[in-house]
């Protein structure tokens, strides 16, 4: 049986992310926000983010360098991807690089749109913890679950990190406080519920997954 490799994600893997992004973000669910809060069809959805990854930009949720790959027979079968907040060349939040890109990305009129949903989702809208390793979009295909790759990626990520910045001593993560298999895999790798925010307006489940997120944290003892 052919082993899984880890390794760092490559430009080749741009059309496998963009996928894990997507069934990352839907949680289970059939709600896509890149579409919802954009008011784009899906597979516009999918070539802007195809598109994102592609600027190569460091330090947010798509940067092609935050994101290790699991590789089995040659094929991407599991992804996640981690940065160090504010760890980059001039010092920049994740959410404003991500806000740039999209921005960049999308165009005006998706953006406008997003604007008009701006206070429904302001709620569930958190800071990112600078100096803080955070991850992100985690996936698993299904055929390769139960394999012990979450952990494994978990792991490769923590290692990096520190590799790169020996101080590191918090992980986080953020998961819908509905998602209890992604729950119980961060709670086997040493995580516990840190925050909570929760969204009062309804509307948010026409747009997002649920109306709750926990921030999720590990501390290391390096």
């Amino acid at each position: 049986m052919s082993k899984y490799l880890v390794r760092k994600a490559a430009i080749k893997d741009i059309p496998f992310l963009v996928e894990v992004v997507v069934a990352a973000e839907k949680s289970g669910s059939d709600k896509l926000s890149y579409s919802t809060l954009f008011n784009l069809p899906e597979q516009k959805a999918k070539e802007l983010i195809k598109s994102m990854f592609e600027e190569e930009i460091d330090g947010c949720e798509f940067s092609l360098s935050s994101f290790l790959i699991v590789e089995h027979s040659g094929q991407p079968v599991a992804a996640f991807g981690g940065w160090i907040e504010t760890l980059n060349e001039d010092n920049m939040a994740s959410n404003i690089l991500k806000s740039n890109l999209i921005s960049f990305t999308f165009g005006k009129e998706p953006m406008l749109f997003l604007k008009t949903k701006a206070a429904v989702i302001s709620e569930l809208v958190s800071e990112r913890e600078p100096m803080a390793l955070q991850l992100e979009y985690l996936y698993v295909s299904d055929d390769h679950r139960g394999k012990g790759l979450s952990n494994m990626l978990i792991e490769g990520l923590e290692k990096e990190a520190v590799a790169i910045y020996p101080a590191l001593k918090k992980v986080q993560v953020q998961v819908y406080s509905n998602n209890d298999a992604a729950i119980a895999v961060y709670k086997k790798n040493g995580f516990t519920i840190g925050r909570s925010y929760k969204a009062t307006n309804a509307e948010v489940l026409n747009l997002l997954p649920w109306n709750e997120k926990y921030v999720m944290e590990k501390i290391l003892k390096n």
